[in-house]
């Protein structure tokens, strides 16, 4: 029926635009694109009188508006009227006209026996809804709608519509009351136009004050009618988009306790809420998945995420707590015991390394774990390779750079053109760039500046920026002591300041932070209008999020986008500060604005893909 009444409205207001134009018409309607109205009149008078019911009407209108002849207006509109007198819309704009002359009277008169005399059919409620519209009467409007709900015992006739003029009008508790009228009948159908009605609502709410309104009353609705599952789905929906992810799994359960789906909603927000950073709810969520037993459906894969989830949420946070370290090693060994160590374990072989290595202190069973690993690996080269690396990460850490630069070496030699090989590459350039080799490290990062890896490449051609940019044109000292503690930072340099900051970069890698926080300070205290500067604060403000001083994060990276607004870690500031806004101040209406920055601003940043696909999910778009 809609489509239909669709077709109708288009037929009737469009439809002739398309039919060829005179030469009259052509001319009249430059003139009136020139805005030379009184020659336009001319015209469009005898093309009406030959057309009544053509386009041309509308723009004959227009015109005789611009010049202020409401006597014309006045008796152009009559004639429609009486030649169609079942076409509302000549009646609306006949009052319209009376309204602009100052006859009040005469125009409200006209609009109260419309809504009177309107039929009760749905394509007349939706013609004199789209009449009172076009001429910005959204009261009128309403009402037409709400008289049409009566008439026809349809409460939710065109309540798109209704909302619309309830957000020209700013009426806020209307669209509320609205959304709800739209699952009062626990209709699940409703539930995406119900959200997109929120999410509109909600694109402008600095103050949070309507989405707390929407909160609270879908909570005392759901409190006044537990039975209606939608409710309690759009509330859940509703935490999601503002994050409050402990609340939504409160939700979460009862859903599924209540529809009896073992699980389904909670492990779903468990998966969201990890995406979003939020670990710990992620696995209370997934713990209580894995509670329902191994029959309820998703059993083991929450158990398998939970592991993922806590070594996520320990590789972003300093400092570590040792006991959650030991504990998740406990687990990962608990697991490869019970499964083996072959490729179907790869990913928690690799993470179970990395664990021993950078957070327990046991670089030597983790060269144990991944020797083994490799090993097992002789059927698949590329799984050897990848071990290989993670090897030579270890080896790095430890301080043995001739295993680990040969290791390297290997995996992009035996790798040419993959993109694991590429990544030993810039590993390997990394290595030489830590123990200050700077000239070498640059020309293989320039190689790599092309790699299919946008990532790779990207790091590559900053990393080489940076040398380049701060490498002083003098020779080095004749050094031949091969010793591994001379490799790494003891080598005298010529260039302290990029020297200091290779060493914090290093410190980063073997997660020692505090010592890295020292290396950054020293960098900016040798050349405080240096152009590493920036490159320090942002190293600090990466530093300070994992030590939750968001704050102190906000500040460092507000400096880099205000001071060094045309440096090369503008993007990735301005990126981060939104992650920052978005993710740990949950300051959502900043986060979107940084977003919008980024892809105003940094149009050809690697981050602007995923800048709009997050701009994007904080109005909802991508939120089910």
């Amino acid at each position: 029926m809609k489509r239909l009444l669709f077709v109708l409205l288009a037929l009737l207001f469009c439809g002739p635009i398309v039919a060829q134009q005179s030469d009259d018409e052509k001319l009249a309607m430059q003139y009136y694109k020139d805005k030379e109205f009184d020659k336009a009149i001319t015209l469009f008078e005898k093309i009406q009188a030959q057309k009544p019911n053509s386009y041309i009407y509308y723009y004959y209108y227009a015109s005789l508006m611009e010049l202020e002849r409401y006597a014309d207006l006045e008796k152009l509109c009559k004639k429609q009227v009486k030649s169609f007198p079942n076409v509302q819309r000549y009646k609306v704009d006949q009052a319209y006209a009376y309204e602009r002359a100052g006859e009040n009277a005469k125009a409200e008169k006209i609009y109260q026996d419309l809504i009177k005399n309107m039929p009760a059919k749905e394509f007349s409620v939706q013609e004199l809804y789209s009449a009172f519209y076009s001429r910005s009467k959204f009261e009128y409007a309403i009402e037409a709608i709400l008289k049409g709900r009566r008439q026809l015992n349809n409460p939710q006739l065109l309540s798109k519509e209704i909302i619309t003029q309830y957000q020209h009008l700013n009426q806020t508790d209307k669209i509320v009351e609205e959304v709800l009228s739209l699952v009062a009948n626990d209709d699940e159908k409703q539930l995406e136009p119900a959200q997109n009605a929120i999410q509109n609502l909600l694109l402008d709410d600095e103050d949070n004050r309507k989405y707390m309104l929407v909160k609270s009353t879908l909570q005392r609705n759901s409190q006044k009618d537990p039975a209606n599952i939608s409710y309690m789905k759009l509330l859940l929906w509703v935490n999601q988009l503002h994050k409050e992810y402990d609340e939504a799994l409160v939700l979460a359960k009862a859903i599924d306790k209540r529809q009896k789906t073992e699980g389904v909603n909670v492990y779903n927000l468990a998966l969201t809420a990890a995406d979003n950073r939020d670990y710990e709810t992620a696995i209370e969520a997934l713990n209580y998945v894995v509670s329902k037993g191994e029959d309820a459906s998703n059993y083991m894969r929450a158990k398998m995420k939970i592991l993922d989830v806590r070594y996520q949420q320990l590789t972003e946070t300093y400092p570590i707590k040792m006991v959650d370290a030991i504990n998740l090693e406990r687990d990962f060994k608990k697991v490869l015991d019970e499964n083996g160590i072959h490729s179907g374990t790869a990913d928690w072989i690799r993470k179970y390394a990395h664990l021993l290595a950078f957070y327990v202190n046991k670089p030597q069973e983790a060269i144990n774990v991944l020797t083994e690993a490799m090993n097992n690996s002789t059927r698949d080269p590329k799984e050897k390779n990848q071990f290989k690396v993670d090897l030579a990460d270890v080896q790095l850490y430890m301080g043995n750079v001739w295993d680990a630069t040969l290791n390297y070496s290997q995996v992009s030699k035996d790798l040419p053109n993959d993109d694991l090989g590429n990544e030993a590459k810039f590993k390997n350039a990394k290595l030489s760039f830590y123990i200050g080799e700077f000239e070498w490290a640059k020309s293989q990062l320039d190689v790599l500046s092309s790699a299919t890896t946008k990532l790779i490449a990207n790091d590559a051609i900053y990393f080489s920026f940076v040398i380049s940019d701060n490498q002083m044109e003098e020779e080095e000292e004749d050094e031949t002591d091969a010793d591994t503690t001379y490799l790494l930072f003891e080598k005298h340099s010529t260039n302290p300041p990029l020297q200091k900051y290779a060493e914090a970069d290093f410190l980063i890698f073997q997660n020692k932070d505090d010592k890295a926080m020292e290396k950054l300070d020293s960098v900016i205290l040798l050349a405080p209008f240096g152009t590493l500067v920036d490159d320090a604060l942002y190293q600090k403000a990466l530093i300070l999020i994992k030590r939750k001083d968001y704050l102190g994060a906000e500040a460092l990276l507000k400096n880099i986008i205000e001071n060094h607004g045309t440096e090369l870690l503008a993007d990735d500031a301005t990126f981060t500060l939104a992650e920052v806004y978005e993710y740990y101040i949950k300051d959502l209406p900043k986060a979107m604005e940084y977003y919008q920055k980024l892809m105003k601003e940094h149009s050809g940043s690697l981050y602007v893909v995923e800048a709009r696909k997050r701009y994007r999910a904080l109005r909802g778009d991508n939120i089910e």
